[in-house]
């Protein structure tokens, strides 16, 4: 008895792949509110990296998912054909929160983000995200969190009078990207309009 195959090649990657790069995600995300709440009071750079690197993995996955609405009815391509695309269209970003949340309107729309922009000198590097309602968030960038005075360009301070903020724009980042996960779900099994 021949079992027909109900999922594309693109929901297998979503499902597995995907699965997984949002689950790593989100423990970054955890593990950075547990760092947070666990050192109340307290600047620490561990809060600091983990939560850059969520709010970088959280919309890379908005990319990867619109890579596989692409292959959604591509029976040519391989499984590793989607990775390779998937990994091609997120690696332009590098570690660059500023390109990589401007280029989804949708998400910054969303988290009522006007717009964000890199910001380096010769002591602080970090990517500055000005809100709608005229508030402003600094993010570190990832190397300047990792290696301070030895980074590409020097970061030699943390400033933490925002972290309750960005604690919130984790749990709203991860929100949306729950959501958008389960629409493409739905989208790739093909129970929902991709359009």
């Amino acid at each position: 008895m021949e079992v027909k195959q109900t999922e594309s090649k693109s929901f297998t990657v979503y499902a597995a792949d995907l699965g997984y790069f949002e689950i790593t995600a989100r423990k970054y995300k955890d593990d950075a509110l547990n760092i947070r709440e666990s050192y109340q009071g307290t600047c620490t750079p561990s809060f600091h990296l983990l939560s850059s690197v969520a709010l970088e993995l959280f919309p890379k996955l908005l990319i990867a998912f619109e890579v596989c609405k692409k292959y959604r009815d591509n029976t040519e391509a391989s499984e590793d054909d989607i990775r390779a695309n998937i990994l091609t269209e997120i690696k332009r970003f590098n570690h660059d929160l500023s390109a990589l949340y401007n280029s989804i309107p949708d998400l910054m729309n969303h988290l009522g983000i006007e717009k964000v922009t890199e910001f380096r000198n010769g002591f602080v590097w970090e990517h500055r995200f000005t809100f709608k309602d005229g508030k402003n968030l600094q993010i570190k960038d990832v190397e300047a969190v990792r290696y301070g005075s030895f980074a590409k360009n020097r970061d030699v301070m943390t400033l933490c009078v925002f972290d309750n903020r960005i604690v919130e724009l984790l749990n709203k980042v991860e929100a949306y990207v729950q959501t958008k996960s389960l629409t493409m779900r739905d989208a790739l099994l093909g129970s929902a309009n991709l359009g």
